[in-house]
């Protein structure tokens, strides 16, 4: 009977043990402390890097930026979660290229359990006014058609895009050997949508990309396949 005893409490001392060990903190009553941009700034750059201090025992923040604000907001910039990394560490800082204008940003944490209320501020953006934040658009590949073959070794690539005023624009093509899209046979520029090409036989995977000059890039295109007969 007392070994039962002793069993029964021993099993007790574990559980307590256990949920003492899975606890967790309740972080609900904190904030998080904004360390830039702070309410009120007016900021001469359009990179703009949002900065924060840590909350003990969260695990993740979540980082909103609306503009004008959130409450009349026309767009919802970011809507991101910055969470802890494979060694255990959290970031404090995420950065954003925003166009000239009024914004607002908020951020909480939160943990498996909890989370913070938001810490919110206003900032405005007064950089560069010609700063084009835009990408190209998506390049549609036209020729050859997807799938299909060829005994000509000369390939003429042809894809269609409609520009974007302003900053420069230009189109690179990346051919492969896998459709995995990891054995690069060859990148090339392409000019006013088209790029050729001397082929050896084989099945080739292709897309294009448009990028400008300020450093914008669109979506890859749709991958087409070409293959290269006798």
């Amino acid at each position: 009977m007392q070994r039962s005893v002793y069993i029964l409490v021993g099993l007790a001392l574990l559980i307590w043990s256990c949920e003492d060990i899975l606890e967790v903190p309740d972080i609900s009553d904190q904030t998080v402390p904004i360390l830039a941009p702070t309410e009120g700034s007016v900021l001469t750059t359009n990179a703009v890097g949002f900065d924060w201090e840590t909350v003990e025992d969260a695990t993740a923040y979540n980082i909103q930026i609306a503009t004008p604000d959130f409450e009349n907001a026309v767009q919802l910039v970011l809507d991101s979660v910055v969470a802890v990394d494979s060694l255990g560490n959290v970031a404090t800082r995420i950065d954003q290229n925003l166009f000239n204008g009024n914004y607002q940003w908020r951020i909480k944490a939160f943990n498996s359990g909890f989370e913070t209320g938001y810490t919110v501020n206003s900032f405005q953006v007064n950089g560069d006014d010609d700063l084009d934040l835009v990408a190209p658009n998506t390049p549609q590949l036209v020729s050859p058609a997807n799938a299909s073959s060829q005994a000509e070794t000369q390939v003429s690539f042809v894809w269609t895009r409609e520009d974007i005023s302003g900053t420069a624009e230009r189109d690179s093509i990346f051919i492969f050997l896998d459709e995995a899209l990891q054995n690069l046979a060859i990148k090339g520029l392409g000019a006013n949508k088209t790029y050729s090409t001397e082929l050896t036989e084989g099945t080739y995977y292709w897309f294009v990309r448009a990028y400008d000059a300020a450093g914008n890039e669109s979506e890859a295109s749709t991958p087409f396949n070409l293959n290269i007969t006798n």
